[in-house]
Order: structure tokens, then C-alpha cells, then sequence
């Protein structure tokens, strides 16, 4: 994954900030629906604080849980509510929203 929530990024902030990392997901199904799956997904990597004179680094990590709208076999929705932790700063949660085309 990679994310921009920097000056430039979705969330504008006073300096810039990317992110880098890899995870483990794992999707489950919900009772008596097919429409609808779960997933958990637990992730590590380095967020980079762009926007000082220096490059700040810290080890970033996150636990997530969502849900999967599936339209067809091809084309789905997302939803999921993420805790995270970069070093150095406190706990954090953000909601995420995505579409997703698979082949």
C-alpha cells in the first residue's frame, strides 16, 4: 500500500507525509449473505515526514476491519475503520472508502 496524506495529498496537511507498507488480509464470510464479506487486515511499514529540512522516518502499524460490497464478480465496494500508530505520535483511527475492479 502506499498512501499521500501530505501537501499534496487528499489530506492537505503543513508538510508533506507518505507511507509504505505491506500486510496480511484475511476475508471472511457473513452469515446468510452473499453480497456482503468481512476482512481483517494487519499492516507495518515506514511513514516519511517530507516537509522539514530532514527526512523524519518512524515505523508505522495499523489493524483494520471492513467490509466487501460485491456488485458481481468483477466490481465491489469497500468500507473499513482502521487504529493505527506511528512511532512517536499517539494512537490515530481513520474510515476508508474504496471501489475495486478485479479481472
Amino acid at each position: 500500500m502506499y498512501e499521500n496524506s501530505g501537501f499534496d495529498g487528499f489530506l492537505h496537511t503543513a508538510f508533506g507525509e507518505h507511507t509504505e507498507s505491506a500486510g496480511l488480509m484475511k476475508n471472511f464470510p457473513l452469515p446468510r449473505t452473499k453480497v456482503v464479506s468481512g476482512y481483517t487486515w494487519v499492516q507495518t511499514g515506514l511513514t516519511s515526514f517530507t516537509g522539514n529540512a530532514r527526512v523524519q522516518n518512524r515505523l508505522d502499524s495499523s489493524a483494520s476491519l471492513g467490509a466487501i460490497i460485491h456488485f458481481n464478480r468483477h466490481s465491489s465496494i469497500w468500507i473499513q475503520e482502521s487504529y493505527g500508530k506511528v512511532v512517536t505520535m499517539p494512537w490515530f483511527t481513520t474510515s476508508s472508502i474504496g471501489y475495486g475492479w478485479s479481472w
